[in-house]
């Protein structure tokens, strides 16, 4: 051992000391890479470094030297192996003739796991920076080549490579957009949720064209032309849909309609509230999903035959939150109330039903119900703003989760107030334009969530009317939903949410696996 360390010594100084003659010893250099394919496992990391070294000064040896170094990448001795891989971009500085088969290289070589995994992300990276058209060509190769390595490879391309100096170059983004929408069309779900995001905030997310083109991507694949199937096998299809829908809210606007979205929760969704009630996080759930229909509500437009059935739908599921006065009513106890939820269906309601208002006037029934059930719900916001002023002096008094409500406990009250007083009138009116309490800072308009003392938002509290005014809020009259308890507002899952997420393992192409049986991964 000590002799081959002190020969490879040797064979470097003779190398270095060489300057302007090098090519006179092209054999040393020829002999340092055999040294690589029989040496121990010390002999073969400092040779590894020598042929990265001096290898542009041998462009014959080239071709043998890149193999030698690609047999170290797939040693056995976990040490070889990264030292190999950490060498691999200097053969790409001057040498762009070879970017694309080491990118290749590297980018099979992230199937390796823990500390390999890690060298092997960041020398891809170093290759990206000499020239990323080239190496971004060569990753979209092998991704359609392996299953298998799919979802590193889009995590490598649609996470890592959003942080690095080079990802705007309008050649990079084209490519990432490009690929990422045929990638989207036939991906799981943790694919889907690492593109999506990178689709609305490149350049096709800032055109009206791109938007909507984005919204039809969702729409594909949460099937909105298709029913909603609650208890789908294998897939729990309301995380899919609330996770899908989260990330096409923003590109709605005025110019670019939620129509066909919003049908779908009130013919699909809405049918099935007390189903998804069941799941496990229903009621979370449920507040995420209205939340949603609220803000689809503000970019609808009226030009559907089956809208009295999707007014309808939202009425009845509006309904069961807001009771109707009980006979024994005690002016003494406001009722226990779920504001929170009723404010984005109020809202919902009130957006669609001005275009339509013959739905309250044309049944007198009806407009005479929704009257009780509004003064009756009226009362519970009175009662709740009286708690609200109470609580004011012993702030310091009250727990976390109830500093949380106070906090965004008036926005919904005063929407809340807003809307109903319109719909007291006779005929109702639909006047009043209100800005939803949960809506982000996005559309430059107010923030109602807190902050924590890192900077991240915390979540939003449903707002009920329970304790807060220290009164006895009396026996529930409303549906049996727990509403009076404290609740945090559900948050979709990070992970996987489906094993079938639309996959159709439609493209073929070998998995390495190993080298196996032959070098074509070397082409």
């Amino acid at each position: 051992m000590a002799d081959e360390l002190q020969e490879i010594y040797e064979k470097y100084e003779i190398l270095s000391g060489a300057k302007d003659k090098i090519l006179e010893h092209s054999a040393e250099y020829m002999e340092c890479i055999n040294i690589a394919s029989k040496g121990g496992p010390k002999g073969k990391k400092l040779v590894a470094q020598i042929i990265s070294q001096f290898f542009k000064h041998f462009p014959d040896l080239q071709d043998t030297a890149l193999n030698v170094l690609l047999d170290l990448c797939e040693d056995g001795d976990s040490e070889i192996r990264i030292c190999s891989m950490k060498v691999l971009p200097f053969l790409c500085k001057g040498s762009k003739e070879h970017i694309q088969n080491i990118a290749s290289i590297l980018a099979q070589l992230l199937q390796l796991d823990d500390l390999d995994y890690t060298v092997a992300c960041n020398s891809l990276v170093q290759v990206f920076r000499e020239d990323p058209v080239l190496s971004i060509n060569a990753i979209f190769t092998i991704l359609y080549q392996d299953e298998a390595l799919r979802e590193k490879l889009v995590t490598f391309l649609y996470k890592r490579l959003a942080t690095i100096e080079g990802k705007n170059l309008p050649e990079v983004e084209e490519l990432l957009v490009t690929e990422g929408k045929k990638i989207i069309q036939d991906c799981t779900s943790g694919q889907f949720m690492l593109i999506m995001p990178y689709l609305t905030q490149s350049k096709l997310g800032k055109t009206l064209h791109g938007q909507k083109e984005l919204v039809n991507l969702v729409y594909n694949k949460i099937e909105v032309e298709g029913k909603f199937n609650l208890l789908e096998t294998h897939t729990l299809s309301t995380d899919r849909l609330v996770l899908c829908v989260e990330l096409i809210l923003p590109l709605f606007n005025a110019s670019n309609e939620s129509t066909k979205l919003l049908i779908y929760y009130c013919t699909q969704v809405l049918p099935q509230w007390n189903n998804i009630r069941s799941l496990k996080d229903g009621e979370q759930l449920q507040l995420r999903l209205l939340r949603q229909l609220a803000i689809m509500s503000t970019y609808c437009v009226w030009n559907a035959e089956n809208m009295t059935d999707v007014i309808e739908n939202v009425f009845n599921t509006l309904k069961e939150y807001m009771p109707l006065p009980p006979e024994d009513v005690d002016i003494s106890k406001v009722p226990n109330l779920d504001f929170t939820s009723v404010e984005c269906l109020l809202y919902t309601f009130h957006k669609l039903a001005r275009k339509n208002p013959e739905f309250l006037t044309n049944d007198s029934d009806r407009l005479k119900d929704f009257r009780l059930r509004l003064q009756y719900f009226a009362r519970g916001v009175q009662g709740c703003k009286r708690g609200l002023e109470n609580t004011k002096t012993k702030k310091d008094e009250l727990s976390e989760e109830d500093q949380k409500k106070i906090q965004i406990a008036p926005a919904v009250l005063e929407n809340i107030n807003a809307i109903v007083k319109d719909l007291f009138y006779q005929p109702p009116l639909y006047k009043c334009n209100v800005q939803l309490s949960f809506r982000s800072a996005r559309d430059g308009k107010k923030e109602v969530t807190t902050v924590t003392k890192s900077g991240a938002q915390k979540r939003h509290v449903p707002i009920t009317f329970g304790s807060a005014n220290g009164t006895d809020p009396g026996p529930k009259q409303v549906r049996n939903n727990k509403a009076g308890e404290d609740r945090k507002l559900y948050q979709p899952p990070s992970g996987k949410f489906s094993n079938n997420f639309g996959r159709t393992n439609s493209r073929g192409g070998s998995t390495r696996g190993g080298r196996g049986g032959g070098r074509n991964w070397r082409n």
